[in-house]
Order: C-alpha cells, then sequence, then structure tokens
C-alpha cells in the first residue's frame, strides 16, 4: 500500500516538520502535529515512556527538551504507506544530543501512524525503540 507521490510529499513535510520541532525544543509546533484525542499513544525509549492522550503527550515532550540539549534528529530508510484517510511510516532515526554535558546518540526504530483530518495530516501514535544490545545479530532472541 505505498502511498502515491501526492500523500507521500505531504507525509514526508510532516515528518520533516517533526524533526524541525523536535530539534528547536519548539512545543506549540511540535503539539499542532498531533491529533488532540485521548486514544492518542506514544512511546519512548524509557521504561516509564507510554503516554496516552495529549496533555500526557505534551508533558513528555517538555520532559524530553528540559533534559537535552543541541538536538539532531536524521531518519534513514523511510517507508511510507497509505490507506485512504490513514498513512503510516516506517524508519530508522538518530538521534544525537547533549545531555548533562556529554553526546548522546540513540540509533532507533520509529514508527508514526497519520489520520487526515479536514484535509490535514496529524500523527496519531508514535513508537521509538531501540534494538536489544544483547542480542546478536542473527539471532532471533538474545541468550
Amino acid at each position: 500500500m505505498r502511498a502515491d507521490k501526492n500523500t507521500e510529499s505531504e507525509i514526508m513535510d510532516m515528518l520533516n516538520r517533526y524533526a524541525k520541532a523536535y530539534e528547536d525544543k519548539d512545543i506549540e509546533a511540535m503539539m499542532r502535529l498531533f491529533i488532540n484525542d485521548p486514544d492518542l499513544v506514544a512511546i519512548g525509549t524509557g521504561k516509564d515512556e507510554w503516554v496516552q492522550g495529549y496533555e500526557e503527550l505534551e508533558n513528555g515532550f517538555k520532559r524530553d527538551f528540559s533534559q537535552a540539549d543541541n538536538i539532531d534528529v536524521g531518519f534513514e530508510k523511510i517507508t511510507i504507506s497509505n490507506a485512504g484517510k490513514v498513512s503510516w511510516i516506517s524508519s530508522l532515526m538518530t538521534m544525537n544530543a547533549e545531555v548533562s554535558g556529554e553526546e548522546v546518540l540513540l540509533c532507533g526504530r520509529l514508527t508514526l501512524i497519520l489520520e487526515k483530518k479536514e484535509n490535514k495530516w496529524l500523527f496519531t501514535h508514535l513508537h521509538f525503540s531501540l534494538p536489544a544490545v544483547e542480542q546478536e545479530e542473527g539471532y532471533s532472541y538474545p541468550y
């Protein structure tokens, strides 16, 4: 269900706006990208980073932004799929940031789901995870 060129362009614009808002630590711009719905879910890399609803999401981003400086976000292997008013992105995502004066690099996997409402795409779900470092390449389970 690969997205058509127009949809792909609109979704890439959303992804780029997400990266810019995150890098700029612009909470208002970030929140404009997400649907204001109690069923919105965002899952981060921390054990406690499972948020549901718009208010929890905003608090989560505020926490992220308060704990890091000089944030840089990059994407690779982006796939954009679509079915009607729903689109989804899968991508490798890197986040490079300064945390407590130290450089931190997160190389993870990103999934985003968007819904088109009133002719505007909005994120409805976000999941960013890190690969299990204790799991050796070629194995399906760590041991």
